[in-house]
């Protein structure tokens, strides 16, 4: 029996470290709820700290907004004020990465002076890319938004859509995709738009509500197709390589005059691992005053 005993004796000597340093990976799905949780405490910050503390502690210290054009999200919110502006919103759809590291969240916005005011001054939508940090947290790493007429109905129920486990990378390279859709665009933008949407895919524009799917995109952009060109300025991948964005500048040529302004597009591979139009947000640039 001592032989036994010896064995029993080592194996209770063991270290345990070894497991302990190799915690299971959270599942897509746990990483999405993770990433809603970090949007409504991003709000919840807000509420009670002001809306530009709540963006310092939130944005990536990479992270961009558009001011019309893209800048360092945390240099542009750090110059401005805490004066009292009232921002509110809530997500209503996000989506992950089968990584579990990178996604993006949407919703309805409004704002008003303070929160003594009934009033509010708006309403929009907002679009967030959110990238998980080394640390666990996860950070804001584009904020853009628009801004629509006062809705008339309530927010939609929060819809999370999550990678079917065991999908499989198959898709070719985003850039292939992209260069087709880039030269599909320089002949109509409409048309380039609509041949290379997913199911998921949201329009934003501003003065109008997002078009959710194809055949409400074709309504909103039925009357604004033009030839467009793009000048990319930025954009990250997720560590799975089926979710993407990129930004930059456009210029859009129609009926003889060009509008200038900045886009913001998110990709990202369907069940038969093609890649996908998901998010297509344009923002013209204020025109000259005379």
């Amino acid at each position: 029996m001592q032989p036994r005993r010896s064995l029993l004796t080592l194996l209770l000597c063991l270290p345990v470290w070894p497991v302990l340093l190799h915690a299971a990976e959270p599942t897509a799905a746990e990483a999405a709820r993770a990433m809603v949780d970090s949007e409504r405490q991003f709000y919840q910050t807000g509420q009670e700290k002001g809306t530009r503390a709540a963006f310092l502690a939130f944005l990536a210290d990479d992270g961009v907004v558009f001011r019309p054009g893209p800048v360092n999200g945390k240099e542009a919110w750090g110059k401005r004020p805490e004066n009292g502006f009232d921002l509110i919103w809530e997500p209503t759809f996000a989506a992950i990465a089968r990584s579990a590291d990178f996604g993006y969240t949407t919703g309805p916005a409004k704002w008003r002076a303070n929160k003594k005011e009934e009033k509010f001054l708006g309403y929009g939508q907002f679009v967030s890319i959110w990238k998980k940090q080394k640390d666990g947290s996860w950070k804001v790493a584009l904020d853009c938004g628009i801004e629509n007429p006062e809705p008339t109905s309530k927010p939609e129920t929060l819809k999370i859509l999550v990678p079917e486990e065991g999908q499989t990378k198959k898709a070719s390279p985003l850039p292939e995709a992209h260069a087709k859709f880039i030269a599909a665009a320089k002949i109509n933008s409409v048309d380039a738009i609509l041949e290379f949407a997913g199911e998921e895919l949201r329009v934003y524009r501003d003065g109008s509500f997002p078009a959710v799917g194809k055949s409400a995109a074709a309504t909103l952009l039925g009357a604004k197709g033009g030839k467009i060109s793009f000048e990319q300025m930025g954009g990250d991948m997720s560590r799975s390589t089926d979710l993407a964005y990129s930004y930059g500048k456009y210029s859009l040529s129609r009926e003889g005059n060009t509008e200038l302004g900045h886009f913001f597009q998110v990709w990202q591979t369907d069940g038969a691992d093609t890649w996908k139009l998901v998010v297509d947000w344009e923002q013209a640039l204020p025109k000259a005053k005379p």
